[in-house]
């Protein structure tokens, strides 16, 4: 029985070695590998010994009770419980499978090593993009026209995981000591984060790396080298990264709109300008002015334009804006579990047709859904994320960031419910902040 416990054990070491890898990669291995886990999981026995566990642990037990209420929510909702968002919520019992499944140690700290490989893959195929198609491989459906490093991940995504992994590359760097190779795969993985798409890794960098220096300020020389070096890529990317300088100038841009709404004379202007640059017969900009002009239906049409809510930050913008007024509706319990996309659809029909799914902000959406209640559950698990670092002796940075960098992140989109990003969470909750030693060792059978 000893000899199967050990199979158990080796088969666990090697899983989440595999899930590290390939939780950038492929969403369809990673689910494979999930569901090896939960076999596992079930099947290595003790079962009662691992509950207790699990209930006994604050971060696990928070996770699950999360989880209950969300399922509990469906009573209310009235809707189906094996619908799509159940599906992806339910990645959150990774947590506690791997918290009470038998690892040794040695495999835990590597698997930090195979996260960075998998990330290290996604941008040699950002590279490899620019010189030959390979839209079969890498991640496509999100600014298609535009040119920028695309991985196997969406670039919300993508440049989220770029961000964790440039920190989680610091903290070994200053773990292990070795600045220069550790530095130069910093850079690597900046380059590939400013030519990325996605705002919310470049902003978490830049808001989380003075934190990160505070940490490092005892060691000056390692203070002055990192200093230098990032402001450096920074600088770099501003003046020389296309992606970099697009998102930038249309995030200025959107915030100009939404603080100065453009004139009737201006949206007029802007129409022909668009008009003059789809036209063939090369016509002009002053004569499709003319045009709308003599058109009182035309502009008409023009002048209940609002293109300061069809910038990204526009939308997203009238989608909180329009979420308020639900939550105030259900504050308490919310609209229960899989109803925000009915419910907001309903109240504020989109005039394109298109389907709102989510408002672009983790926590307002569970607002909607499951209320102060649930926002509270979810917070629960954060806290006490938080409270074991503060309680613990060794306070590491990356072991802070985890929970403080998805809190900041889930204002932005709904990371906590996307795949890849609970999966991340859910993989480095254990790696951090379990015992990170074989702790379940009574479980194994006798």
């Amino acid at each position: 029985m000893n000899s199967l416990q050990i199979n158990f054990q080796d088969l666990n070491n090697y899983l989440l070695l595999l899930l590290g890898f390939f939780i950038s990669i492929s969403i369809y291995v990673t689910d494979l590998i999930i569901l090896l886990f939960c076999v596992s999981w079930l099947i290595s026995g003790n079962l009662g010994i691992k509950v207790k566990s699990i209930l006994t642990n604050p971060i696990t037990c928070s996770a699950i009770c999360f989880f209950i209420y969300f399922l509990f929510s469906h009573l209310w909702s009235h809707e189906n419980i094996f619908n799509t968002l159940a599906q992806k919520q339910s990645l959150l019992l990774l947590l506690p499978i791997l918290y009470t499944l038998n690892f040794e140690k040695k495999y835990i700290e590597n698997t930090k090593y195979t996260f960075l490989m998998g990330l290290f893959i996604n941008i040699l195929f950002s590279i490899m993009q620019y010189f030959t198609p390979l839209k079969y491989f890498v991640k496509t459906g999100h600014y298609d026209d535009e040119i920028f490093a695309r991985g196997f991940l969406d670039h919300f995504d993508y440049a989220v995981f770029l961000c964790f992994g440039i920190f989680l590359i610091f903290s070994l760097m200053i773990k292990h000591k070795k600045y220069i190779s550790y530095l130069l795969l910093v850079i690597i993985f900046f380059i590939a984060l400013i030519n990325s798409y996605g705002r919310i890794g470049i902003v978490s960098f830049l808001i989380f790396f003075p934190f990160f220096l505070y940490t490092v300020k005892k060691s000056k020389y390692i203070y002055f080298i990192i200093s230098i070096v990032t402001l450096l890529f920074i600088a770099v990317g501003a003046f020389s990264s296309s992606p970099f300088n697009n998102r930038i100038q249309n995030t200025i841009r959107s915030i100009e709109l939404l603080q100065d709404p453009p004139s009737l004379e201006e949206k007029i202007e802007l129409d022909a300008v668009y008009l003059a640059k789809k036209d063939s017969t090369q016509l002009g900009q002053e004569y499709f002015k003319n045009q709308i002009l003599k058109d009182k239906l035309w502009v008409e049409s023009i002048e209940n334009k609002k293109p300061q809510y069809e910038t990204s930050l526009g939308q997203r913008y009238i989608f909180i804006k329009n979420s308020i007024q639900l939550i105030s509706e259900r504050p308490v319990f919310g609209f229960g579990a899989n109803k925000f996309q009915i419910v907001y659809n309903r109240r504020f029909p989109n005039k394109s047709d298109n389907i709102i799914i989510h408002p672009h902000n983790n926590f307002i959406f569970i607002m909607i859904e499951l209320g102060i209640v649930g926002v509270l559950f979810l917070l629960s698990i954060f806290y006490f994320h938080l409270k074991k670092f503060w309680l613990s002796k060794e306070k590491s940075f990356i072991t802070f960031l985890l929970p403080t960098f998805f809190l900041f992140i889930m204002l932005f989109d709904n990371y906590f419910l996307n795949h890849n990003t609970l999966a991340l969470f859910c993989l480095f909750s254990f790696i951090f902040y379990s015992n990170k030693i074989d702790n379940l060792s009574a479980h194994k059978p006798s």
